[in-house]
């Protein structure tokens, strides 16, 4: 839910200075919920509750519409179940708002999602008075299959995900029936989305998402205008359409607002986010704690276990490295997470740890001696230089090993030749 509190903020701000005259869509093309660790059917406890808390903020802030992607369809398949629908809808009314055109349920106990919305506004410049709808329809491209040698893969998550250039074709005639203007949203790369444009002529705009961080110019294809939203919440797409007096499209120009510290937080959407944020962080507090309970306590791991050795072992050769390393904010980076409620959440620490998901760090409770950004982080797993200590050990490309970290969007404003000083070493 990052960036919610300030796009909400933008938002009110954009409506004021417009005199409420310029009517505003909301929309998301995909990848609002997460699958992180998705297996054998189920999300873990923490990461349902960080997806309810988005779809419970996508609606109180009244978002119009969000496309379902492959990733989004574990949880897709919670909120989908037949069993208790009414009652899910009753408390989060977003839910008939997420849109595909192309996923459908394998079995008769979830429901298909709606392939599309249709809201209406008000126009109040131009053809003031006029009313205009604006169809919005969802696609997603299928799931890249894990097993080399299959290029996709078509069901995920109890659901098939069909080809959606022929689902395009067979729902676009209906919903053009309905709307005066389509917007698709579309989950897929760049070559996907031009293709679903030159298919399908009844397309006025492709709003594309697929963890993409390129901020290109609009690209224009048989009559539909293409852009891309930029992965997670650093900037906000902002696609103004301008319609002339006989209701046909004269323009439609894109550009991206970096939702920074200049914009100040909304305060109803960070109250949510703080009560998202406390939800989550106890419920990984106690997923964690549940996890030590039955996992060999950290001090009585064998050393052969991990390829990991920890800065004290470290220091023991290389104390005036140690030295400099103490000092530096590195050292230090588990307590940053702290200071903000987040040293359980896996997005944010792994790079504020040694070896997360490669031996290293697992948790507070588990292995807290490789908490924080040591040595072996940039520099390799240590054991066998420990044991057989030698030349050609501990090479790091700078500033490339960097940026596997500090890039956008989590450290947008790092730059290399001031902040390589005060680690060197």
């Amino acid at each position: 839910m990052g960036g919610l509190a300030r796009r909400v903020s933008y938002i009110k701000a954009f409506k004021h200075r417009s005199n409420i005259e310029v009517p505003t869509l909301l929309v998301d093309a995909g990848n609002l919920f997460t699958d992180d660790r998705y297996a054998a059917d189920q999300l873990p406890a923490e990461v349902m509750t960080k997806n309810k808390w988005v779809v419970k903020g996508y609606g109180d802030f009244r978002h119009d519409a969000a496309n379902i992607s492959y990733v989004d369809l574990p949880y897709i398949a919670e909120l989908l179940k037949k069993d208790g629908y009414s009652k899910r809808v009753e408390e989060y009314p977003f839910i008939e708002r997420l849109v595909s055109a192309n996923i459908q349920p394998m079995d008769d106990q979830h429901r298909a999602p709606v392939p599309y919305v249709v809201r209406e506004i008000t126009l109040k410049r131009g053809a003031a008075g006029e009313k205009l709808r604006v169809g919005i329809v969802g696609f997603s491209e299928s799931k890249p299959a894990a097993i080399a040698g299959n290029s996709k893969q078509d069901v995920y998550a109890g659901f098939r995900i069909n080809d959606p250039y022929e689902s395009a074709k067979k729902i676009l005639p209906e919903l053009k029936k309905k709307s005066d203007f389509i917007i698709a949203l579309a989950y897929m790369d760049v070559s996907s989305a031009q293709r679903l444009a030159t298919e399908n002529p009844d397309i006025d705009t492709i709003i594309g998402a697929r963890q993409s961080n390129t901020m290109d110019e609009p690209q224009h294809f048989n009559r539909a205008t293409i852009v891309y939203a930029y992965n997670q919440t650093k900037y906000l797409g902002e696609l103004r359409i301008y319609v002339k007096g006989d209701r046909s499209i004269e323009n439609q120009l894109n550009r991206y607002v970096a939702l920074d510290s200049i914009i100040p937080d909304d305060q109803v959407a960070t109250d949510l986010v703080t009560a998202a944020h406390t939800e989550f962080t106890n419920q990984q507090s106690e997923t964690a704690q549940a996890s030590s309970a039955t996992t060999k306590p950290a001090a009585l791991l064998e050393p052969a276990e991990s390829p990991y050795i920890g800065e004290e072992t470290c220091a023991g050769c290389h104390q005036k490295e140690a030295q400099i390393w103490d000092k530096t904010r590195h050292a230090h980076a588990m307590a940053t997470l702290q200071k903000k409620n987040e040293q359980f959440d896996n997005e944010c620490v792994r790079c504020h740890v040694v070896g997360y998901q490669r031996g290293g760090f697992q948790s507070l409770y588990t292995t807290p001696q490789f908490a924080n950004v040591q040595c072996e982080e940039c520099h390799g797993p240590g054991r066998q230089h420990a044991s057989n200590p030698g030349k050609g050990y501990g090479f790091m490309a700078t500033p490339v090993g960097c940026m596997q970290c500090h890039k956008e969007p989590n450290d947008p404003d790092f730059n290399f030749a001031v902040y390589w000083p005060k680690i060197k070493h």
